[in-house]
């Protein structure tokens, strides 16, 4: 007998009704007798492909039969590529010194170099919720000079000097916001008051925090003679590498100073990158040894904080 088209519809909307009630009765029998729902496994995509998604409701017969209800999704790539040469990449690399509560009367010094931990926390909320990925010295450099990825959206959060406040306030911040940070020490100081003690700055490297060199004890090191300058460069690289038994790569310059003959020993000294604190976020391979920083500062609202970062 030859059905008309009409039944043919009725008896197709029939089957599927009656496989979904009986899906829904195995899904209900396993839970019942297992005492688990097991998940569908997952699907994997890889970088670019497409995925065809049903719509998470179907509301009413509408949705049901318009195609226009499936959406196509993009899964993008998450690593972005080096520039081409004498191109700049987009890099933020953040630099902070203190972070403390300052007094009405704090110093215009003060001001400019602290920032408070209830500021900070909120700078590394907004750079969360907004994708940024905290990277290390070594992969800005491997980015630049090898053309080696990098995640979307990169950034480095950098420490000057190694005070006390970047183990008690810094550390447990940048973890729960699933950041890492890079501290620049000079390690004369290490233990002593106000500044950080060597089992805070193993422990720091042990969690996978970037420890880099910043001199022994913080000098102009233009005003210094050569040796003198090249002993305070190579042997805070040696120091660190001994106490953190890690790699040390980059170097931040005392006071941001620096020329063209010190820039030769800190390369000299085996160091693949360096840091002043001129202002900026575009890092060029041409400038590895004079890479531009953010300074953050303690009058600095999140909108003005913001405002320095790419769009």
């Amino acid at each position: 007998m030859k059905l008309s088209a009409k039944w043919k519809l009725k008896l197709r909307a029939l089957a599927r009704q009656y496989c979904c009630t009986f899906a829904a009765l195995f899904w209900l029998l396993s839970i019942t007798y297992c005492g688990t729902e097991t998940p569908m496994p997952p699907v994997t995509l890889a970088p670019g492909d497409t995925a065809t998604l049903a719509p998470a409701t179907r509301a009413d017969a509408h949705a049901e039969a318009t195609p226009a209800a499936v959406t196509t999704l993009i899964v993008p790539t998450p690593f972005i590529t080096a520039p081409a040469a004498a191109q700049a990449a987009i890099i933020p690399i953040l630099m902070y010194h203190h972070l403390n509560e300052l007094p009405a009367s704090a110093t215009e010094l003060d001001l400019t170099w602290t920032v408070a931990p209830e500021n900070f926390e909120l700078q590394l909320q907004w750079l969360a919720e907004r994708g940024y990925h905290s990277i290390t010295m070594a992969q800005v450099a491997a980015h630049l000079k090898e053309k080696k990825p990098l995640p979307r959206k990169p950034i480095v959060i950098s420490f000057d000097d190694g005070w006390a406040e970047g183990y008690s306030v810094a550390f447990p911040l940048l973890r729960r916001y699933n950041f890492l940070g890079v501290y620049y020490v000079y390690t004369n100081p290490l233990g002593k008051s106000q500044f950080l003690s060597r089992p805070q700055l193993k422990e720091m490297a042990g969690a996978g925090m970037d420890i880099e060199a910043h001199t022994l004890t913080h000098p102009h090191l233009r005003t210094l003679a050569g040796d003198a300058a090249f002993k305070e460069i190579a042997e805070s690289k040696t120091n660190l590498e001994k106490e953190i038994g890690k790699p040390v790569t980059s170097f931040a310059y005392p006071f941001g100073e620096h020329n063209g003959a010190i820039t030769k020993l800190v390369k000299r000294a085996g160091f693949s990158s360096a840091v002043t604190i001129a202002p900026g976020y575009r890092q060029r391979a041409d400038e590895l040894y004079t890479l531009h920083r953010i300074r953050v500062s303690y009058r600095d609202t999140l909108s003005e904080f913001a405002a320095r970062l790419p769009n």
